[in-house]
């Protein structure tokens, strides 16, 4: 191992425990259950029974009323932050962890003009030059009037098209969609959340001290085997944030502050089930379905050629570059990824020896 790099990781990486993460991350996983339940469906993950029943609760002590206002700013895709954006780039840009009450305060202050701005970069992050037009979004972003006649004319990608009506109408009347948006989560930490808090944080922390003390043991396999990246991408601090709701996540915001660059990874209390041992006949049966999408074999023998970064692969494959990340998970959870940096851009790289392996063991148990 690289001793300098372990040195490197064990000074920057730290782990606690986000109440206004799994906060947000609560209502969103709501908003989207048949998206998250498809996909569990998909990957062979049991979702955990009392996670079922805190949203059966939360859906009972919700006022219509407040479930329409959820499904209004969360719904759209919950693998591509939309109008929920603001609400991660306010908790993950502060460096400490807060309470859900606090981060909320905090985020009162915040105008209302940064809130929707925030929504934009939000649903077009992924293709902000065709927004853009030329112009500067550090100049852009603090006209609204500029923002809404630019979103007008651009359509977001596919994942959150949906959500580009919703958006129009946030620009139009920024002040009422800051108060929407305050009542809707006030609303929901107090009928919903507070209940639900302490049992949610119990979980979530113990699982905190397993995780903290296998990154402690071997930081540079832990963040390549169970975080899925590149260990010298952390040269800055990031905190792990692990998340009882999220269940599988491996999600890595960072944001720019007046302090230097700070990072926030919201990792799934149950990434072990995914991206631990399995067994040959499930790894097998993983295998072949991976398989059964046609763009997921594009992908493989895309990279079979050379290392791809992200956009190369969307253009080359006529895809978004969020579903790019979609298939790319699939792969990574199979162990048929890996991602290197160069020259400031993440490649996704094919293991073929890996490849090999689950070939053999494909063989084996279907001919054996």
């Amino acid at each position: 191992m690289n001793y300098s790099l372990q040195e490197t990781l064990l000074k920057n990486i730290r782990f606690a425990y986000n109440e206004a993460i799994e906060f947000i991350v609560s209502m969103g996983m709501l908003a989207c259950e048949d998206q998250l339940a498809d996909l569990a469906a998909e990957y062979k993950i049991e979702i955990d029974e009392l996670l079922g029943t805190y949203f059966e609760d939360a859906r009972k002590l919700l006022s219509p009323h407040f479930t329409r206002e959820l499904m209004f700013f969360f719904r759209h895709n919950f693998f591509h932050n939309a109008l929920d954006f603001p609400l991660y780039e306010s908790a993950c840009s502060y460096p400490e962890a807060q309470t859900a009450e606090e981060w909320i305060n905090r985020l009162e202050d915040s105008p209302a003009e940064h809130i929707v701005s925030e929504m934009v970069y939000g649903v077009y992050h992924d293709n902000l030059e065709a927004l853009l037009k030329g112009n500067d979004w550090e100049v852009v972003k603090k006209d609204l009037n500029k923002l809404l006649e630019l979103a007008s004319d651009t359509q977001p990608q596919p994942e959150v098209v949906e959500a580009h009506g919703p958006l129009l109408e946030c620009l139009a009347r920024p002040q009422e969609t800051k108060l929407r948006y305050i009542q809707l989560l006030r609303q929901f930490h107090q009928d919903v959340f507070i209940h639900w808090k302490d049992r949610i944080q119990a979980i979530s922390e113990q699982a905190t001290l397993r995780y903290e003390a296998q990154f402690r043991s071997n930081p540079e396999v832990f963040i390549r085997e169970l975080h899925k990246n590149e260990p010298a991408l952390f040269d800055f601090p990031a905190t792990f944030h692990v998340s009882f709701v999220s269940q599988v996540n491996n999600s890595f915001y960072n944001f720019h502050t007046e302090t230097g660059l700070i990072g926030w990874v919201i990792f799934g209390i149950h990434n072990d089930r995914v991206y631990g041992p399995v067994a040959d006949r499930e790894k097998t049966e993983l295998f072949l379905k991976a398989f059964s999408d046609k763009r997921r074999l594009d992908l493989l023998l895309l990279l079979k050629q050379r290392p791809h970064y992200g956009k190369e692969i969307a253009t080359a494959l006529g895809i978004t570059p969020a579903a790019v990340n979609y298939h790319a998970n699939f792969l990574f959870f199979l162990d048929l990824l890996d991602i290197e940096r160069v020259d400031h851009r993440l490649y996704y790289v094919l293991r073929t020896d890996t490849l090999r392996n689950l070939l053999a063991l494909t063989t084996k148990v279907m001919l054996d």
